[in-house]
């Protein structure tokens, strides 16, 4: 008796693990033909798409061919060189037929890989200044083969930088009107330094100090919005913005896609500001949280408080096409696979309770299960498989 006295918490620690894995041994799998375009790799890490594969292998879902989805082999974009520094080793671009033949096209990002880009090696950091391009852009032949993706009544979603430099204008008006947006060449980004010369682009400061006529001096936290190299406005924390300056929100029209995402989350990565048509819905917004000398900011610049996160674009005949106006599958999310059902719900929890806050926050308690609700919506084209 005294050995099972001590024993029973080691069967309890056990049950713990061993229910959950259990579960999801059973989860059944489900097959999905899902193309994903990812042209900024200039590294072997693929951040840009690394979490929505966990995501997908997380899941269960499996590859028309069979096997689960692999990140390094099983999208269409730049593949990096044998080591840290090379430029591509090939390219792959999207075409009508693969496109019309999935079931999901995701648009993950088309910035692209540069010349400078590829020096860090092993950091694998970007270059914050700009240089010669090598690889990138939506080519107008992709952005149309995206649209007949959607008149082939299957699923699109793009995300931020899919409009933006260096796609060219051909295949942003095509984009735009598959996704019913329109773009309005603003985009932003949050700095937790912005003095930090390792973080906030040369060329950022570059662009302040040319319109405004005097020497980038900012230091704490802050916003940077940018119009091209036309225009440039920062909001600093506590000055222009509150403490938490934008926000997640969702709207009614989400239902039960968002039904499990954390409401008022706050973004912390580059984002974009878009209009939507009239048959595109906003199923979730930005909001700023502004000081009066903010708000005055943003007026006199036109840009408004609130503005698009997620939208949809129905319209009979056609599939939905989605559009996420941030960059929000990249994450730092480590590839390990965690075989436990209700993990990803356990850190939205967790994140959600600061119990275990970490910068992975949007991830787990927003995009995560936006994606897998998304994703259990995807009806299966593919023949012979559930």
């Amino acid at each position: 008796m005294k050995t099972l006295r001590w024993s029973w918490p080691f069967l309890l620690v056990g049950l713990v693990f061993l229910l959950p894995w259990g579960f999801w041994i059973a989860r059944p799998e489900r097959t999905l033909d899902i193309v994903v375009v990812d042209k900024t790799v200039p590294y072997e890490n693929r951040i840009e798409h690394r979490s929505l594969f966990w995501l997908l292998r997380h899941l269960k879902i499996r590859r028309p061919e069979g096997g689960r989805y692999v990140t390094d082999r099983d999208y269409l974009g730049a593949f990096p060189g044998p080591k840290p520094g090379d430029p591509p080793e090939h390219t792959t671009e999207l075409t009508s037929a693969r496109a019309v033949r999935a079931d999901l096209v995701y648009l993950a990002d088309t910035y692209g890989v540069y010349h400078d880009d590829l020096l860090s090696g092993e950091p694998m950091k970007a270059a914050l200044e700009r240089s010669p391009r090598i690889y990138g852009g939506c080519e107008p032949a992709e952005a149309e083969a995206a649209a007949a993706a959607v008149r082939a009544g299957k699923t699109l979603i793009a995300e931020f930088n899919t409009l933006g430099s260096p796609t060219g204008g051909e295949a942003r008006a095509t984009l735009e009107a598959a996704l019913g947006v329109h773009w309005t060449r603003w985009i932003g980004r949050f700095f937790a330094h912005l003095d930090d010369a390792s973080e906030v682009p040369q060329w950022m400061r570059r662009d302040y100090e040319r319109e405004w006529k005097k020497p980038w001096e900012f230091t704490g936290p802050g916003y940077v919005l940018m119009q091209d190299d036309a225009h440039c406005e920062v909001l600093q924390t506590n000055l222009q913005v509150e403490p938490i300056g934008l926000t997640l929100h969702k709207e009614d029209a989400a239902g039960a896609l968002l039904a499990d995402a954390r409401n008022e989350i706050s973004y912390p990565y580059w984002f974009d500001i878009v209009g939507v048509e009239k048959d595109t819905t906003m199923l979730a917004t930005f909001r700023w949280h502004t000081l009066p000398a903010g708000y005055v900011r943003l007026q006199a610049r036109g840009l408004p408080v609130t503005f698009a996160a997620v939208t949809r674009r129905t319209a009979p005949g056609l599939g939905p096409a989605y559009y996420f106006a941030g960059d929000f599958a990249d994450n730092p999310l480590r590839d390990t696979p965690i075989p436990l059902a209700g993990y990803p719900a356990l850190r939205n929890w967790l994140e959600g309770t600061k119990l275990y806050p970490s910068e992975d926050s949007f991830y787990w308690c927003f995009y995560a299960p936006m994606m897998t609700t998304l994703l259990e919506g995807v009806p299966s084209t593919v023949k012979g498989r559930p």
